[in-house]
């Protein structure tokens, strides 16, 4: 995630001494996080501007009354309940089989139920069966237009005012303590541009555990801050062993999990060809522009291997491979190279990439298998809508706890004791190595982003 949202895009270039085709370089350093995109507090509110329409939902089994008879000069006039007053007057709503009817007078009721008077188009009668009871689930109607009539005095509208997100910062630490012994000799040589340098083993392995584990919490951290359903919590739900408030945010998975959770289709738990296709029409009909969208789908190396296949076989089922191969006097003849590397699908007029995610890996982390014995996890597609909107901010971003002067990204403290190197500032014989650092990540639409994972009982 990381790396992800600092620009990088294949899985080839966060390998250390990997070179792309052609001699370019592609830079992974994380990069500096501007002051100006610190978070001062341990919660950060953010706007998220959704519709600026909306429909609304239609209560009770039946119409309110008696509905009248359409005549071919003249519509029939019915009642409803909405449950709130959103439809205005003059508005034409279309209701869920395509066919219109006008708000005719202002609505009445109360807050919940509001009795609203329509009235058809000549020859159309109002069915309740067939005009919305074909609806499965909520049963609603949506403003299309107004009409209004000559010497109209004003029309009416709706103001909408954005969704307010609330994140919260995660605090992780680790700590070490080397004894003198160890400082003494346990150390790892390494050579940088002909300067070299060295680091304690057992720093080096906590420095990556650390760099692991808050890379995990980006991806499948959970919040203290929220009930079961989503809602803010007054004071986190989980306090330390000094009854302070363990106060902690969402990573990628909870904050993208319900908005488009879709499972595979395949035997055994492979994706198909359509489960890819499903999710990017679901993806693609939440964002602002019709076409040339791009998704990062991040995968383990099982879920790689079937993204490969599927790709594979869509492109050669559309138009044969043909390879030109040069014949040689060796004996045997020549040798051709057999297969393609697939990472890209383009489907609908979009284009997804396909991702290796090595912790997805893990057995030990992700033990559960399927029943052909490739890892559950990484047989996972994660959709990551990465792209910028039109004010240039990328709907990705990891946000750190900081200010003017202060950065809580990653706070280092050596400890030096009595150890016979250096000053110590400690009787004790050892040295202490301590981490710290505090961020969130934020996924502004959350709605453009999707889960595709295999079922439980495959």
């Amino acid at each position: 995630m990381t790396l992800l949202t600092s620009g990088a895009r294949d899985s080839r270039y966060t390998a250390p001494g990997i070179i792309p085709k052609g001699g370019d370089t592609v830079a992974t350093k994380i990069k500096q996080i501007p002051k100006g995109e610190m978070v001062s507090s341990n919660a950060w509110s953010y706007k998220i501007m959704g519709r600026i329409q909306k429909s609304s939902e239609v209560l009770g089994t039946a119409p309110v009354g008696t509905v009248t008879t359409a005549t071919n000069t003249k519509g029939c006039t019915f009642k409803l309940y909405l449950k709130d007053s959103y439809m205005t007057l003059g508005m034409n709503c279309v209701f869920p089989n395509g066919e219109h009817a006008r708000v005719m007078s202002r609505p009445t009721g109360y807050a919940g139920k509001f009795l609203y008077t329509f009235e058809t188009y000549p020859g159309k009668q109002f069915l309740w069966a067939t005009w919305i009871g074909i609806q499965i689930g909520r049963k609603s109607v949506f403003g299309g237009w107004t009409t209004v009539g000559e010497r109209s005095r004003r029309g009416y509208g709706n103001f909408h005012y954005p969704d307010r997100y609330i994140q919260h910062t995660t605090k992780q630490r680790k700590s070490i303590s080397l004894s003198g012994d160890v400082n003494a000799n346990e150390v790892v040589w390494y050579e940088v541009n002909n300067s070299r340098g060295f680091v304690y083993e057992a720093e080096a392995q906590m420095r990556a555990q650390f760099l692991l584990e808050d890379e995990y919490r980006l991806w499948w951290g959970e919040s203290t801050m929220r009930d079961q359903y989503g809602n803010l919590l007054a004071r986190a739900s989980m306090q330390d062993e000094k009854g302070d408030d363990i106060v902690a945010g969402d990573g990628w998975y909870q904050q993208v999990l319900g908005a488009n959770d879709l499972e595979t289709s395949g035997t055994d738990g492979a994706a198909l060809y359509d489960d890819f296709r499903d999710m990017t029409k679901a993806l693609k009909k939440k964002k602002n522009r019709i076409s040339g969208n791009s998704w990062v789908v991040v995968t383990g190396t099982d879920g790689m291997a079937n993204a490969h296949e599927v790709a594979s076989s869509r492109f050669t089922s559309a138009q044969p491979l043909v390879q030109m191969v040069t014949q040689t006097a060796a004996a045997g003849g020549s040798e051709p190279y057999v297969g393609y590397n697939f990472k890209k699908l383009n489907i609908a007029g979009e284009q997804l990439n396909f991702v290796e995610n090595p912790m997805m890996d893990d057995e030990e982390k992700f033990p559960r298998r399927l029943s052909n014995g490739d890892l559950a996890k990484s047989s996972e597609y994660y959709f990551l809508d990465l792209e910028p909107d039109t004010n240039g901010r990328q709907n990705v971003e990891i946000r750190v706890r900081g200010r003017a002067g202060v950065n809580r990204n990653l706070v280092y403290l050596w400890e030096n004791g009595m150890t016979g190197e250096g000053t110590p500032t400690s009787p004790v014989d050892a040295k202490a190595f301590h981490m710290l650092k505090e961020n969130l990540l934020a996924v502004f639409n959350t709605r453009s982003c999707g889960i595709l994972k295999p079922p439980l009982t495959a």
